[in-house]
Parts: C-alpha cells; sequence; structure tokens
C-alpha cells in the first residue's frame, strides 16, 4: 500500500482491542558463539515463552546445510499476547543472552494459506 496505509486485511484491523487472528513469530538466528550453548540458553527462554498467556507453540530448526542458522517458529493466540510476552522484565534477560550468541532477524506472521497433506488432490 503506497504512503504506509494499510489494506483493510491487515492484522489490526480483525478486533480494535489488538487482539486478532493467531500469529506467528519467525525468528531467523546466526549463532556466533557455541551453538550447544545457543541451544541450551534457547531451551530456557522457551521455557520462559512457552508459560506465557497466549503462547501455543514453537519449534527451533537448525538449518541443515548450516549448522549456524536456526529458526524459530513461534504460534500466538494472537499479537497482543505475544507483545505483552515480550515486554515482561524476565523476558530482557533471555533476550540478551540470546543476542550475546547470536545475531537475529524476525517478524510477527498470520497465515494467508495452509494446505495439508490430504488436502493436496
Amino acid at each position: 500500500m503506497p504512503n504506509g496505509e494499510r489494506g483493510s486485511d491487515d492484522v489490526d484491523d480483525a478486533r480494535p482491542s489488538g487482539h486478532g487472528p493467531e500469529v506467528t513469530f519467525v525468528n531467523r538466528f546466526t549463532v556466533h558463539g557455541s551453538t550447544a550453548e545457543f541451544e541450551e540458553v534457547f531451551a530456557g527462554t522457551s521455557a520462559f515463552m512457552a508459560r506465557q498467556p497466549g503462547f501455543v507453540r514453537h519449534s527451533l530448526m537448525r538449518e541443515v546445510d548450516d549448522p549456524a542458522g536456526y529458526v524459530n517458529l513461534a504460534v500466538w493466540t494472537d499479537r497482543a499476547s505475544f507483545q505483552e510476552a515480550v515486554r515482561r522484565p524476565e523476558f530482557v534477560p533471555h533476550a540478551a543472552a540470546l543476542r550475546a550468541l547470536s545475531r537475529s532477524e524476525n517478524g510477527l506472521y498470520t497465515a494467508r494459506l495452509s494446505v495439508t497433506a490430504a488436502e493436496r488432490d
């Protein structure tokens, strides 16, 4: 959309309160420290996030051809729940520990199309 305009199907348009459809946080990590240490630190962050309201599930995946590359896919019931979790003061040390071991690029996404094997034909 030009000039920062938003379309009628954007995430925040779903509900005025900021609660909306299920969202997926996608975070791509490039580890510059020990991958074993990164996975250990990430496990602590995972345990913290799993206790937060609105958390549904997540998967940490390691890239097959680049052992320093990881992707985390975290599903949340809505955008507001995710934002509340990362604003908690208890999250700060988790984020700092991950930043000390890696560089990351991330974004929050909503599903536009999902297909399962049974729906192929």
